[in-house]
């Protein structure tokens, strides 16, 4: 199941992590594990945001997904179910009863 996760973190966390010159590698490699389907990176609230898509196939991804999340960015984070265009037809074909 596709989840958006909207990951809001301090922007003085962030400006410890940018400054760093090996952070470009260290987020690839959590972004290479975690496998969204989309990523943004955009200011929210004032502070520094990020926006992922990503396929939760099962609860117990929700950690593996999450903790290198928290632990990196020291972020606060919110998972949110999300359908294609193809996954609504498909609900709408289906509905439950």
């Amino acid at each position: 199941m596709r989840f958006l996760i909207r990951m809001h973190f301090p922007a003085d966390s962030g400006n410890e992590l940018v400054r760093d010159p090996n952070f470009p590698k260290k987020l690839e490699g959590v972004l290479n594990t975690i496998k969204p389907e989309a990523v943004y990176f955009t200011p929210l609230d004032g502070d520094r945001g990020v926006y992922m898509v990503v396929d939760i196939a099962s609860a117990d991804m929700v950690a593996g997904i999450s903790e290198p999340l928290w632990q990196m960015f020291r972020g606060k984070l919110e998972l949110t179910p999300v359908m294609v265009l193809e996954d609504l037809k498909k609900a709408l074909q289906n509905p439950m009863k």
